[in-house]
């Protein structure tokens, strides 16, 4: 069961990843997206946009500084699934949508210079699936951690 449970979580990761990756191809031949880049009128674009930063398109120097940050990020990622695969699958999603996302936007730096980002929310930011993935990781593991943290405070006050 726990491998098949494993398994359902890693196609689901790598089906996250194809899509970005077609969604990038998609973008990058057809700039405006939809026609007119408009999908909801004033809250939701779907568009071209070259991401030369890192998040939320803060600045971070050149593509070597891009590529080490990235690999030490994978290697810390992938350390702390190894730690956690033997028990707790929803850390091991949490975790590959990191990697899956990082993955993706990392083949976007080293190819183009930049990260293909197509999710325009205009009064926010604009976006990619695999960041998505990220966020959504991040935010899994972060909620994990906590109710791990919570838990055993509970039981260390009993």
């Amino acid at each position: 069961m726990r491998i098949q449970k494993l398994a359902g979580l890693n196609i689901i990761v790598l089906t996250l990843f194809i899509v970005d990756r077609i969604l990038k191809y998609y973008f990058l031949k057809n700039p405006a997206g939809w026609p007119g880049g408009v999908f909801i009128s004033g809250w939701l674009n779907f568009e071209l946009e070259r991401n030369y930063g890192i998040a939320f398109g803060l600045p971070l120097g050149g593509r070597v500084l891009m590529f080490a940050v990235a690999m030490i990020i994978f290697i810390l990622v992938g350390y702390l699934i190894k730690s956690f695969q033997k028990n707790d699958s929803l850390m091991v999603l949490a975790l590959a949508l990191i990697i899956a996302g990082a993955a993706s936007n990392l083949i976007d730096r080293l190819r183009f210079g930049f990260v293909v980002d197509y999710i325009n929310v205009p009064w926010f930011t604009v976006f990619n699936l695999a960041d998505g993935a990220i966020t959504f990781g991040v935010g899994l593991a972060i909620v994990k951690l906590w109710f791990k943290d919570k838990k055993a405070a509970a039981l260390d006050s009993h």
